[in-house]
C-alpha cells in the first residue's frame, strides 16, 4: 500500500478534495500537524510521498513559526531521495524554499478563481499534459521564485509563477484542493479579513464557486490522480 506522509500547517488545512482520489486509489495517508505540537520527520524514510498543504502563515517566518524550516528541509529530503512531493500554496513555497528558492510577499492578496494558464513544457508533463486553461481558487500573499533547473508549468495573470516541476517535486501555488465544502469549513475564519481584502468576493463568492467548482474539481481528480501514478512508479522502481 502507498503511503502519504501529509503536512497539515493550519487545522482547517487539509487534504480537501485530494482526499477523495487518495481514498478511492487505496492510499495510506498520516497527517503530521506541526501547528498543535507534533513533531515531523527528519528523514522520508517509511514514506512514499510527502503532501505539504496550506495555511496562513508567511513560508520564511521562522521565528513565529520555527517549524517552517524543518518542513523546508523535510521536502528536501524528499526530493534528493527521489520521493515524490506534491505542495499546495503555502507547501509549495515551504517546497521552494527547500530547493533552494527565494520566497517573498508580493504586497498583495491574490483571491479567487482565477485563470491559470499552461506552459509549453505542460503539454509534455506527467500531471498535466491534455489540460486546458482553467480557473482555480487563489489565497495567497506570498510568492516563490522558480527552483534553479526547475521548469515552469502554469502562469497566471496576476501572479507569473504559479505551478513548477524539478524532478519528481511539485509546487501549485493554486488551492486545488479546494471545494465548496472545504471553503465553507474556513469562512467563519476569514470572514472579517475577507471583507476588508476584497468585498467583491466576499459578496459572490458563492456564484464563484457555482461557476467554477465543477472544472476546477476535474482539475484536482486529474492532478491527485496523475501525482499518485507517479509515486507508484517511483515505488515499483525503488523496490
Amino acid at each position: 500500500m502507498v503511503s502519504i506522509l501529509a503536512i497539515e500547517f493550519w487545522p482547517t488545512c487539509h487534504l480537501g478534495a485530494i482526499a477523495a482520489t487518495f481514498d478511492r486509489c487505496g492510499v495510506k495517508t498520516v497527517y503530521v500537524r506541526p501547528e498543535e505540537g507534533e513533531a515531523l520527520p527528519r528523514e522520508p524514510d517509511g514514506w512514499d510521498g510527502l503532501v505539504m498543504l496550506g495555511g496562513p502563515q508567511h513560508a520564511e517566518d521562522d521565528a513565529g513559526y520555527p517549524y517552517l524550516g524543518d518542513a523546508a528541509r523535510l521536502a528536501a529530503a524528499f526530493h534528493e531521495a527521489s520521493r515524490p512531493v506534491l505542495g499546495v500554496c503555502l507547501g509549495s513555497q515551504i517546497l521552494a524554499r527547500g530547493l533552494g528558492a527565494r520566497v517573498r510577499r508580493q504586497g498583495w492578496t491574490e483571491i479567487g478563481f482565477n485563470e491559470l494558464e499552461p506552459t509549453e513544457a505542460a503539454g509534455s508533463d506527467p500531471l498535466l499534459k491534455g489540460i486546458g486553461p482553467v480557473r482555480i481558487l487563489e489565497y495567497h500573499e506570498d510568492t516563490f521564485d522558480i527552483p534553479r533547473e526547475a521548469t515552469l508549468l502554469m502562469t497566471g495573470g496576476q501572479c507569473r509563477n504559479q505551478v513548477f516541476r524539478l524532478g519528481a517535486s511539485y509546487g501549485f501555488q493554486c488551492h486545488f484542493e479546494c471545494s465548496r465544502e472545504l471553503w465553507e469549513e474556513w469562512w467563519p475564519q476569514m470572514n472579517d479579513s475577507l471583507l476588508e481584502t476584497d468585498p467583491d468576493f466576499h459578496a459572490r463568492w458563492p456564484e464563484h464557486f457555482a461557476s467554477h467548482e465543477a472544472s476546477a474539481q476535474t482539475f484536482c481528480d486529474a492532478v491527485s490522480g496523475r501525482w499518485l501514478d507517479l509515486v507508484e512508479t517511483n515505488r515499483r522502481q525503488a523496490a
